[in-house]
């Protein structure tokens, strides 16, 4: 499954569920795959999420869809969604995903 996340203020990310979901929830979300934020909300999603990033170890997060060699850290799969935060953090807009 893929999520799609955009904000108010930005286009649109999509990523593989399983990513999707520990960063919801690592944001404070329950992680079902439809949800939003409100915008007052977003700069706490967003300090959430950092500080839970700053506190994992480097092992990669796994996909029902990627093969063993090709693994990628889910700090390096949370850079779009910090960048989609941080723009709608500074332009005061709201943040909501999707299953696509």
């Amino acid at each position: 499954m893929l999520i799609e996340i955009q904000g108010e203020h930005t286009g649109s990310i999509t990523m593989f569920g399983d990513a999707a979901k520990q960063l919801l929830k690592m944001m404070g979300q329950s992680g079902q795959p439809k949800g939003a934020i409100r915008a007052e909300d977003v700069a706490g999603a967003l300090h959430q999420l950092q500080a839970s990033l700053n506190q994992l170890e480097e092992p990669p997060v796994a996909d029902e869809n990627e093969d063993d060699n090709d693994q990628v850290s889910l700090k390096t799969r949370a850079i779009p969604l910090i960048d989609l935060l941080q723009t709608n953090v500074e332009k005061g807009g709201y943040v909501m995903w999707e299953p696509k």
